[in-house]
C-alpha cells in the first residue's frame, strides 16, 4: 500500500486509467485542478503525474496539459524461431509497387503505407519559412548545394545530435533527399554487387526493394518484437559468413516497432567493430518515442567511424520537402562522391527552411503533439483489432513510431484479405512484403499514422469483417 501522498495519488490515477474510467487520448484534469479535488499541494500532483510518465501511462502536451495513453498490454505476437538462415538473392514481389501506388489515391483508406495524415504535419509554419527565405534570396532556387551541404542545416542536425550522445561535428554529415537517399549512399560506400548484407527479419520492404536494386544479398536474422535481434545471431553471422554491412533499425524497427537497449545497442556496435565490418543505422523513427525521450542512435557509441547513421526528417517534419542526413564516418569521401555523381546534393531550398524550422522551438513542440497522435492511435487501433478481428489475433505493442505488426490466425492469409480490401476502397501491407522468402503471410501491417475518425472505424470494422470471413472459410 502506497504510504506517500503522491504515491497514493499516482495509484488512484493508475486506477482510472486501467479501469477505462478515463481513456486513452483523454486529458487528465490540471495540476491545480487534481490538487483542489483531492486537497494535495502542487508538488505531490506533479510527483504523481511524474511516476505515471515514467510507468508510460501518461504524456505531457506542451501547454496544454496530460493526456492519457492508457495501459499497454504485452505483446503476444509468436516469437520468431531462432535459426539462422543462408544468404540469399533479395526477390521483392511486384505487389510492393501496387501497395506504394495505393498510398496516392485518396479515395483509399491508407492502412498500407506508412504515412500521417497531412494536417499533422506544420505546413502554415513551413509555408512562412519559405516564403521569408526566398524574400530574403531570391535567387537560391536558381543554385546548387553541392555535398556534404548546406552548414546551417547541418549544424542544426549536429546539435540535435549531440543531446543524444552522439558527438557528429556539421563537417560530419551529409545532406540528403530522405533516409532512403541516405541508406542507398551508405550501401553503396561500403557494399559491391554480390554482397551480403545482414538485416532484420521482418523487414521494411522499401529498404528490400532498395537492396536488390543494388544486386546485394541478405541474411534475414529472425527479430523479437521487443528488443529486437538476438546479439548471439549477429556473432554467428559474421563467424559463418562473408558479411559487407550490417543494416539495423535499433529504434523502433519497421514493422515491428522494436526498441534496442543501450547495453545491446552499444554491445552490436562493438561487435561489428571487432569483426571490423560497416555497420549501418536506420534512425527515422527515434524522434518518435512514445515515452517523450528520445533514444539513443548506435552512433552515440561508435569510436571508429564505423556506424554509419541515416535519418531524415520526412516522418515528423514534412515528407514533401524530401530532406534528411548522413554521418557516413570514414566513409565520408567515398559517399560525397556517389552523391556528387547521382543527385549532385540535395536541394537549397529545402535544407535553410529546414535549418530555420530546426532553429525555432516549433519543431518540439510538434514532436509532442506527434508523439502523443501516434502512442494513442497504436493503442486505440491495437486494442479495436484485438476486439473485433478473428479470435487468435495477436499484435506487437511498438515502444514509438505509427506502424502496427498485426499476427492473424494461420489461416488466414494476408495477400487474399489485401486483395479483398482493395475491392473494399482498404490498402493494407501484407505480411509477405516483409521478408525475402515468402514468409509471414498470415501477417498484416497498419498504418496509424490517420486521425480517429467515423470512416477509420468503419474500415477497420470493414477489414475486421473480411478477415473473419476467411477464416471462416478455410
Amino acid at each position: 500500500m502506497p504510504s506517500k501522498k503522491y504515491e497514493q495519488l499516482a495509484a488512484e490515477l493508475e486506477l482510472r486509467i486501467s479501469t477505462h474510467q478515463v481513456k486513452p487520448g483523454e486529458r487528465l484534469s490540471s495540476v491545480r485542478e487534481l490538487g483542489r479535488m483531492k486537497q494535495v499541494g502542487v508538488n505531490t500532483v506533479v510527483r504523481a503525474l511524474e511516476i505515471l510518465e515514467d510507468k508510460g501511462l501518461i504524456v505531457s502536451k506542451p501547454q496544454s496539459g496530460f493526456y492519457v495513453l492508457g495501459p499497454r498490454v504485452a505483446s503476444s505476437v509468436t516469437q520468431p524461431r531462432m535459426r539462422l538462415s543462408l544468404p540469399r538473392e533479395v526477390d521483392v514481389p511486384a505487389l510492393v509497387s501496387t501497395v506504394f501506388e495505393s498510398a496516392r489515391h485518396r479515395e483509399l483508406l491508407p492502412l498500407g503505407a506508412a504515412c500521417l495524415s497531412p494536417e499533422l504535419y506544420p505546413c502554415e509554419s513551413l509555408n512562412r519559412i519559405t516564403r521569408r527565405v526566398v524574400r530574403e534570396q531570391p535567387r537560391l532556387v536558381g543554385s546548387y548545394e553541392l555535398p556534404p551541404g548546406n552548414f546551417e542545416y547541418l549544424r542544426q542536425v549536429s546539435r540535435r545530435l549531440e543531446k543524444f550522445g552522439a558527438f557528429v561535428a556539421p563537417s560530419e554529415l551529409v545532406a540528403t533527399h530522405g533516409t532512403m537517399e541516405s541508406l542507398g549512399l551508405a550501401l553503396r560506400a561500403t557494399c559491391a554487387p554480390g554482397d551480403t548484407v545482414l538485416i532484420e527479419s521482418p523487414q521494411y520492404f522499401g529498404i528490400l526493394q532498395a537492396l536488390q536494386q543494388l544486386r546485394l544479398k541478405v541474411l534475414e536474422l529472425p527479430t523479437h518484437p521487443i528488443d529486437g535481434v538476438s546479439l548471439e545471431q549477429v556473432e554467428q553471422a559474421l563467424e559463418r559468413h562473408d558479411i559487407a554491412a550490417g543494416l539495423f533499425t535499433p529504434n523502433f524497427s519497421n514493422p515491428l516497432g522494436a526498441l534496442m537497449s543501450d547495453a545491446k545497442k552499444a554491445a552490436l556496435v562493438e561487435l561489428f567493430a571487432r569483426y571490423a565490418r560497416p555497420l549501418i543505422e536506420d534512425d527515422i523513427y527515434a524522434d518518435l518515442s512514445f515515452q517523450g525521450l528520445r533514444p539513443r542512435p548506435l552512433k552515440a557509441w561508435d569510436a571508429q567511424g564505423n556506424v554509419l547513421t541515416c535519418a531524415s526528417f520526412s516522418k515528423t517534419v514534412s515528407p514533401g520537402l524530401k530532406v534528411g542526413w548522413l554521418a557516413p564516418g570514414r566513409h565520408m569521401e567515398k559517399v560525397k562522391a556517389l552523391q556528387l555523381a547521382s543527385t549532385m546534393g540535395c536541394g537549397s531550398l529545402s535544407q535553410q527552411v529546414m535549418a530555420r524550422y530546426l532553429a525555432s522551438k516549433e519543431y518540439e513542440r510538434n514532436l509532442a503533439e506527434l508523439r502523443l497522435h501516434c502512442s494513442v492511435q497504436v493503442e486505440r487501433i491495437s486494442r479495436h483489432v484485438l476486439a473485433h478481428f478473428p479470435e487468435g489475433t495477436r499484435t506487437t505493442t511498438p515502444q514509438g513510431g505509427f506502424v502496427l505488426w498485426v499476427e492473424l490466425p494461420r489461416r488466414v492469409d494476408s495477400v487474399e484479405l489485401y486483395r479483398r480490401a482493395l475491392e473494399e476502397g482498404i490498402s493494407t501491407s501484407p505480411g509477405t512484403l516483409f521478408s525475402t522468402r515468402e514468409r509471414y503471410r498470415h501477417y498484416l501491417r497498419i498504418n496509424c499514422g490517420n486521425r480517429w475518425t467515423p470512416t477509420l472505424e468503419q474500415g477497420l470494422l470493414r477489414l475486421a469483417r473480411l478477415a473473419t470471413v476467411l477464416h471462416r472459410a478455410s
